[in-house]
């Protein structure tokens, strides 16, 4: 992976929680995280070979490139204490970390059904996303949803066979993208995109980006709908 000059966290940023839906899941939003989002967005434009998504094995609608490593581990470090205080409240290491780049680049007209639905990354309850917004643009985020039939906010082991089972029976996805709810699911939250904003969540929380319009050069980090991913598997302390 590259590598960049040693990165860390902003000392003053205070984290905020919000905690969604039904299952009352707690958000953890972290404003003004790094003060690294110029830094970051030149990286991207200059260092970071973008390719798509589908190329990776990913459902991703757009871009996926390689982030610093020294962004990748200060992210890690940065949100165990948070995971520990606000999700788990036990002490977590980290058993497993991936981070890149993301751009979307998709046309609301050419994606798939899979892409106009809500989706979790995992149904670990010990998986954690977080999204670092890093575009300038500021009318869009991450929305959060209720699946209406089953009334799930979550997904875990135990729920995936009547989760799959009742979207059989749910109408065909609208066109375009998941942003405020359809007719199989219900949007309980919305986090709006703010540059250097950070938001941590489990990963088996049903969401999708909250895409209104995408930038005229979507592919262009400087320009485009740029974010910092890191997915995170942790694992109890002993």
């Amino acid at each position: 992976m590259a590598t960049a000059p040693a990165l860390e966290f902003a000392a003053d940023a205070v984290p905020t929680v919000r905690h969604i839906g039904h299952e009352r899941e707690p958000v953890v939003i972290l404003d003004r995280a790094t003060g690294w989002v110029d830094h970051l967005r030149d990286f991207a434009a200059t260092r970071s070979a973008f390719a798509p998504a589908a190329e990776m094995g990913s459902a991703y609608p757009g871009l996926l490139g390689p982030a610093p490593l020294a962004y990748v581990d200060a992210m890690v470090r940065r949100v165990l204490p948070l995971i520990a205080t606000h999700f788990t409240g036990a002490a977590v290491r980290p058993a497993r970390a991936r981070g890149n780049f993301s751009l979307v680049t998709t046309d609301p007209a050419e994606l798939t059904a899979d892409q106009r639905v809500p989706h979790v990354d995992t149904a670990d309850r010990l998986q954690f996303a977080t999204v670092h917004f890093l575009s300038s643009e500021s009318d869009d985020g991450t929305a959060f949803f209720r699946h209406r039939a089953t009334d799930f906010e979550t997904l875990d082991a135990e729920r995936l066979a009547p989760y799959h089972a009742a979207r059989a029976g749910d109408p065909p996805p609208a066109p375009g993208y998941c942003t405020d709810g359809d007719a199989a699911f219900e949007m309980i939250a919305a986090i709006a995109a703010r540059p250097d904003r950070l938001i941590l969540y489990r990963a088996n929380l049903l969401h999708s980006g909250r895409i209104t319009r995408l930038p005229t050069r979507p592919d262009d980090p400087r320009s485009g709908r740029l974010t910092g991913n890191l997915f995170l598997q942790c694992r109890l302390a002993a």
